[in-house]
């Protein structure tokens, strides 16, 4: 890899772990995964409001809070300008996604689809997604050695279908395709977010985490920003310092906003800004 690429420093967000962005009219809506907030912002970062996606509230004590959570850790934005978060799949609590249309919310069942990847997928861990023509695209976390980074291509027509009724079934899924991104001062990297340039080309962080569980954080050695054609890794930059980025979105103007999660709730999650070399 070449030379660590410098991450701008725009913002401290008001939430310890997020995990998506995405940008809609302007705006960077935020994803937490303990949390039940999707969260606005400024594209610099300056808190707009916040709305909850989920009833009631999670517990403060860590251990109970992690079991509980819906760990949402993937958002995106169909093309009638409705925002998706989902659920990452790793319990039987975690396969729930949110439909929101302005204020309002449905929950969809993501469990006859989940069940179908798990086949394919055993240590189910799904942290990424956007929409690149008619394909919603999904990627797997592949914690640790042995874990599998997949890029999962579901049928959008079909997706879209499933959201109107209330759930999305096995019939969605198209492709699972492993994808090799090799490792960073000896800890396998793994995807965690996908998104799009202003040429359509398929972006994704990574981070060097090592655990080998689906569940448990362990210390971050780094992370990269990559860009995939077929499948297969193209381009891929290491970024400077340890922080795992979580998430990430192209702007118009052809600048990234990326954010971190500390693994920390007394951290909070801070919003970056990194403008990639040409390629």
């Amino acid at each position: 890899m070449t030379s660590p690429l410098p991450l701008q420093e725009l913002a401290t967000l008001r939430l310890a772990a997020a995990s998506a962005l995405v940008v809609l009219n302007e705006r960077l809506y935020v994803l937490g995964d303990d949390e039940l907030l999707l969260q606005r912002y400024s594209l610099t970062g300056g808190f707009i409001g916040q709305q909850s996606l989920l009833a009631g509230e999670l517990p403060q004590e860590p251990a109970e809070r992690k079991r509980l959570k819906p760990d949402f850790e993937m958002l995106c934005v169909l093309p009638d300008g409705r925002l998706l978060a989902l659920g990452s799949g790793s319990t039987a609590q975690r396969c729930r996604a949110v439909l929101v249309d302005g204020e309002q919310h449905r929950v969809i069942d993501l469990s006859e689809l989940y069940d179908a990847l798990a086949t394919q997928l055993p240590e189910l861990n799904l942290e990424g997604a956007v929409v690149q023509g008619q394909q919603l695209l999904l990627a797997q976390r592949g914690n640790g050695r042995g874990g599998v980074n997949a890029l999962i291509s579901l049928d959008l027509p079909r997706v879209l279908s499933g959201l109107h009724e209330g759930g999305l079934s096995a019939s969605a899924l198209c492709t699972v395709q492993p994808v090799e991104l090799g490792d960073w001062q000896g800890v396998p990297l793994s995807l965690t977010d996908l998104c799009l340039d202003l040429q359509g080309r398929l972006l994704f962080s990574a981070a060097a985490e090592d655990t080998t569980s689906s569940y448990h954080d362990g210390a971050c050695a780094g992370s990269v920003i990559g860009c995939l054609d077929a499948g297969r890794v193209s381009r891929q930059w290491l970024l400077a310092g340890q922080a795992k980025i979580e998430g990430l979105v192209m702007l118009a103007d052809g600048s990234l906003r990326l954010v971190n999660d500390p693994d920390d709730r007394q951290q909070r999650s801070r919003l970056f800004c990194l403008d990639l070399p040409q390629f």
